[in-house]
């Protein structure tokens, strides 16, 4: 995931996530009140939403194979 953070002159600070780099076609974007560190706590909490409220897009990590299946 990337994201980019801008400052707004109104006291807000928008967050833009872009899931792209992961091979996910999703973006997110939301403002928060506050500056910079107001925007990075939250990023966070905002990249888990977006992950749970789409995790249709995210593919399912490969199961490994144990031992007992190799024999």
């Amino acid at each position: 995931m990337t994201h980019v953070i801008t400052e707004n002159q109104n006291g807000t600070t928008t967050i833009q996530v872009d899931f792209a780099d992961e091979g996910v076609d999703l973006q997110g974007k939301t403002l928060v009140k506050g500056g910079e560190a107001a925007a990075l706590s939250y990023l966070r909490i905002f990249e888990k939403d977006l992950r749970r409220n789409f995790a249709e897009k995210f593919p399912l990590p490969e199961p490994e194979e144990t031992e007992e299946e190799m024999i």
